[in-house]
């Protein structure tokens, strides 16, 4: 639980992979944030029809309190988290996971400064590499580029995390009830909290 935002997409051409590293290198010496390169050269400089399992290209970068954003893809040029390839390995199809070219990023941490300041680089990137993207929002900055929604969107995130952790450490599991249940019952004490 927590407000994030979500995208996929696939670099739109092999030939510009090494020069968006370069970029977002760049940001993230500018802004002091780790990161980490993988292979920089698609084979041969083209995209491959069936992924291969054994290697992720692009750039990964953690902002601070921020979960890691992945600028990773398969060799078929489609943008894959790094710990999506692991977690698929064992497929004999990687396609076979309907998720595998979903990724997240959780922000509920860094907060809405690190939020607003991630969206105008996946803008930057979206426009001059990459094609079929598509970026869902969670905090709605993305849509509308409104810092006052975003911040509220934030808070409601907190205080219903805040507000459930609060349900959890106060209210016990009854005897006899199934952890779906209790979980069921204070998410329904938390929101009905949260409408007074």
């Amino acid at each position: 639980m927590g407000l994030s935002f979500h995208y996929k997409g696939k670099l739109r051409t092999p030939q510009s992979l090494k020069k968006m590293i370069e970029e977002v290198t760049d940001i993230c010496k500018a802004n002091k944030w780790e990161f980490a390169i993988f292979d920089d050269t698609f084979p041969n400089n083209t995209f491959t029809i069936e992924p291969n399992k054994d290697k992720v290209y692009g750039i990964f970068f953690t902002p601070p309190k921020c979960e890691t954003v992945d600028i990773t893809f398969l060799s078929n040029g489609k943008l894959c988290a790094a710990y999506n390839l692991e977690l698929n390995k064992n497929l004999e199809k990687l396609e076979d996971d309907i998720y595998l070219y979903f990724l997240s990023v959780k922000t509920q941490y860094c907060g809405p400064g690190i939020h607003k300041l991630l969206i105008p680089i996946f803008d930057y990137l979206n426009k001059n590499y990459f094609e079929d993207f598509e970026f869902r929002d969670e905090g709605q900055f993305w849509e509308t580029r409104d810092e006052k929604l975003l911040e509220e969107t934030f808070d409601r995130y907190s205080n219903l995390i805040n507000s459930f952790d609060s349900a959890l450490e106060h209210i016990p599991i009854l005897e006899g009830e199934s952890i779906e249940t209790y979980i069921l019952r204070m998410a329904e004490i938390v929101k009905n909290n949260n409408h007074e």
